[in-house]
């Protein structure tokens, strides 16, 4: 990675203005790296080489020169704490864990985690500025402190989506910014399609559309070429003679009477997830395997989802509706060498997206905390943090 190029390719012109940022790779001064900017006018095409980038960006509108662009953070915020916290009772059967941080009287905008059923953490504050941003943090059903745990009854999509309605009402927040990674670009798609006129900016990492081609490539063998060693112990927990579907496999398995059957089949799916999160082998994020508790509800919650595809009517759904959100200022983020969510997801939402902004990390995977990828979205926020300042 230390001698690749990085490419900037530029659309026509639309109706979204977008910087150019292309940073070295290598560690560098956090005061310099605002001072980095690449000025142009528009062009049909911009081919920009050099030993490293930190994000290769496909964008559209005028590049801003270096006196138009303003400082940009890259750098994640430090660790806060909660100013209120709380459960918000969505359904007779589910109740979710909410919790606020940053400025009570700031921006609001609402983190959609992974998964479905990862949960949130402490460590998903640091992407926004907490003098700016009022920061919603709440665990989808049956995740994290959210109950009953790992409870796959009333748990679809658009459960969750109107969930999101009821915690911004619950909140009296008029409209807000949706963040969401993997899973969280999903249902971020998905409620912004649904609630348009509630949305202010997105801003998407990890593209997952949940179409059967992405399923497909991470359960049933695809990415297995890239990691047969952390393949195996999944591809070997089922007999020989059910391995023609591995989600029907696990879902029969997940869904047992036998509680020890469904941990031992919950550790090897997140264990498999786990291990190909990263572009290099994170052994704190693996871990996450040999907790049975976020395991079961990660692994039921993730495969009864993917078993009902999503609960959407179309395998093209979420791009088929790109129109209802063409007109909400978006960035997107994706690692090239992401295995859980390859590229081909996000290469297709911005074709059917070009005004969004789409910048690509060369030397990253999957997860958010890898660190070019936590860089890119901490400057996607300060990004939509600036455009709201400069209505203001």
């Amino acid at each position: 990675m230390n001698s690749s190029s990085g490419l900037v390719f530029r659309t026509p012109n639309l109706s979204v203005s977008n910087r150019l940022l292309s940073l070295p790779s290598s560690p560098i001064p956090s005061h310099s790296r605002s001072n980095l900017f690449l000025s142009g006018r528009r062009s049909v095409c911009l081919c920009v080489r050099s030993s490293s980038f930190a994000a290769e960006t496909m964008s559209s509108g005028p590049v801003e020169s270096p006196k138009e662009a303003p400082e940009v953070n890259r750098e994640p915020y430090p660790p806060i704490e909660p100013y209120s916290t709380g459960f918000l009772k969505v359904s007779d059967l589910h109740t979710l864990y909410w919790e606020q941080s940053g400025n009570p009287s700031g921006y609001p905008v609402v983190f959609l985690h992974g998964g479905p059923g990862g949960g949130t953490a402490p460590s998903n504050r640091r992407f926004f500025d907490p003098e700016f941003y009022r920061i919603i943090l709440f665990d989808q059903r049956g995740a994290g402190k959210s109950t009953p745990h790992a409870c796959l009854e009333e748990n679809t999509t658009w459960d969750l989506v109107a969930d999101i309605e009821k915690l911004r009402e619950h909140l009296e927040i008029p409209e807000w910014q949706v963040f969401g990674g993997s899973w969280g670009s999903t249902l971020a798609l998905t409620y912004s399609q649904s609630h348009p006129e509630k949305v202010t900016g997105l801003v998407l990492r990890g593209i997952f559309l949940l179409r059967k081609k992405e399923i497909d490539w991470f359960y049933e063998g695809g990415a297995s070429a890239i990691y047969p060693d952390a393949w195996e112990p999944f591809r070997d927990l089922i007999p020989a003679d059910e391995r023609q579907c591995f989600l029907s496999a696990y879902s029969k398995r997940l869904n047992s009477d036998d509680l020890e059957t469904q941990y031992a089949v919950a550790r090897a799916w997140t264990k498999w997830e786990m291990m190909t999160a990263h572009l290099l082998p994170n052994e704190e994020n693996i871990k996450k395997g040999d907790d049975d508790y976020f395991s079961l509800a990660f692994a039921r919650i993730e495969n009864h989802y993917f078993v009902n595809k999503g609960f959407f009517p179309s395998d093209s759904f979420l791009l088929d509706n790109v129109n209802k959100i063409r007109h909400i200022n978006t960035v997107i983020v994706q690692g090239r060498y992401d295995v859980c969510c390859p590229m081909m997801s996000a290469w297709d939402l911005h074709k059917a997206w070009p005004e969004a902004d789409f910048r690509v990390i060369p030397n990253a995977g999957h997860s958010a905390n890898e660190p070019g990828i936590a860089a890119e979205l901490v400057a996607a926020n300060e990004k939509l943090k600036n455009i709201v300042k400069n209505r203001g």
